[in-house]
């Protein structure tokens, strides 16, 4: 065990001696963990699909989260690049008094874009309470960064070297750090990866004796193919990921195994109209390295479809169509869901409408119907909305909602969302509130939700804490 960990320190510092320089994209996630309890709340997703959703944002894999959230909740979800600000040069001064100050200041500070050789950082703690007031979840988090490197101690303990397309990883290893369009177990070890030319090759190590390489190659800036070689103990697998303009396809292949693994994600917009692809397709066993969510892990057939229409000039109207399919690994069975949502009208007044089949294989006998209203303003929004289900000719009462938020900035959010689930106030009432502030020292979240039933008084339902300290 001394000689591989000895082995992997050594391929680490060995490569993040090689001088480069790079500038990072980022991603930031368009759902956040009071969406999902919404979702949660409403009964639009189950509690085992939120899990789902909370294991991938902690992971900070928002890709596989927002995908999760297509799926089970059918709402729309995508990702912000975020590329960071790069330090301009400042002009030469006119005065010489001013030249001298700007001599000092070289001397006693990095070269102008050049990354800061200060350490910063943050220490992050999470917390999720469940209805009896006990912790379910906890996560600390320490981050700091220095020069190219990055420090990660708490759920994974991780340094990372990145310069100029160069990276190097000594620690836990996950999904994120591999590259990967596919979740990946997380291993200990090291791994490396650089550029030549429009090749890319890398190598990782781990600590149990798995190793990969890899092998990538950029046709342009649209179009890449990649492919991995992978060494378990007792068992080999090839990865393969291609990229394009339209998305991306991986595949996951275990020798000896009868079906690879893939995955599909594809889309297209346009002016008028765009469309979305997300599909995962496996055999009867997941193949060893890959860490599935229980939904997908349980169906062959994971997909879902997105359609939408958009006619800017005609008041913003919008219509779409989006439809998911499972099918379970343990029987021929296949389960479908259809919703259409159509809406129209300015940011002042909105309404909408939505009608979801819950399951087309049953004719349709059960249905969602949604209605709602949204009024945005400069800082200000309301919305108000009444849902209710219709089964075999019955209607159950409406859930109504009502919700109002104040945004000042992306620095201070607070909202406040009243529910009705039997739309009358005297069997149940849910009510649920955020509060979020963001500055250069502090960041908090703050997610509460009560309920009252006509057999029990206000009591708490869950909870989400996150504090943030910046350095």
């Amino acid at each position: 065990m001394r000689k591989y960990l000895l082995l992997t320190a050594l391929l680490f510092f060995a490569a993040i001696a090689l001088p480069q320089s790079h500038a990072q994209e980022s991603e930031q996630a368009a759902l956040d963990e009071a969406q999902v309890f919404e979702w949660w709340d409403d009964g639009i997703i189950t509690p085992e699909e939120a899990d789902e959703i909370f294991s991938r944002l902690e992971e900070e894999n928002y890709e596989e989260a927002c995908l999760l959230a297509e799926v089970y909740a059918q709402e729309p979800c995508a990702l912000k690049k975020t590329k960071p600000k790069k330090s301009k040069t400042p002009k030469a001064p006119r005065t010489e008094r001013s030249r001298q100050k700007r001599k000092t200041a070289k001397k006693e500070q990095a070269a102008p874009g050049a990354p800061s050789i200060v350490p910063h950082g943050r220490i992050s703690w999470k917390g999720q309470y469940d209805s009896d007031g006990h912790l379910k979840k906890l996560r600390k988090e320490l981050l700091i960064q220095f020069y190219y490197f990055r420090l990660h101690l708490g759920s994974q303990e991780l340094l990372s070297y990145r310069r100029d397309g160069f990276e190097a990883h000594f620690g836990q290893i996950s999904t994120l750090e591999f590259h990967s369009h596919l979740p990946l177990d997380t291993l200990w070890g090291a791994a490396f990866s650089f550029p030549v030319g429009k090749f890319r090759l890398g190598a990782f190590l781990d600590t149990s004796k798995a190793f990969h390489t890899h092998l990538g190659f950029q046709i342009d800036r649209s179009n890449e193919l990649s492919a991995t070689l992978w060494k378990f103990p007792g068992t080999s697998a090839l990865a393969i990921q291609a990229h394009t303009s339209l998305g991306q396809i991986s595949a996951w292949y275990q020798f000896g195994q009868d079906f690879p693994l893939v995955k599909i994600q594809m889309q297209s917009e346009k002016a008028y109209l765009s469309w979305k692809t997300t599909a995962y397709i496996h055999g009867d066993s997941i193949p060893q390295g890959l860490n599935l969510s229980k939904g997908i892990a349980e169906n062959w057939l994971w997909a879902s479809q997105t359609v939408t229409a958009h006619w800017p000039e005609a008041l913003n109207t919008s219509f779409s169509a989006k439809a998911r399919i499972l099918s379970p690994v343990s029987s021929d069975s296949v389960s479908a869901r259809f919703k259409m949502t159509f809406s129209s009208g300015p940011e002042h007044l909105r309404p909408s409408i939505s009608l979801t089949c819950l399951e087309a294989s049953e004719n349709c006998n059960d249905t969602e119907w949604k209605g709602g209203i949204e009024s945005a303003w400069e800082h200000v929004s309301f919305k108000s909305s009444a849902r209710f289900r219709h089964n075999k000719g019955h209607t159950k009462p409406p859930r109504i909602e009502i919700g109002a938020s104040y945004r000042k900035s992306s620095r201070t959010f607070v909202k406040l969302t009243l529910a009705f689930p039997e739309a009358n106030p005297a069997k149940s009432i849910s009510i649920q509130n955020e509060f979020r502030i963001d500055n250069d020292f502090l960041g908090c979240d703050f997610i509460f939700a009560f309920k009252k039933t006509q057999k029990t008084d206000f009591h708490p339902n869950y909870a989400h804490l996150e504090a943030t300290l910046k350095f």
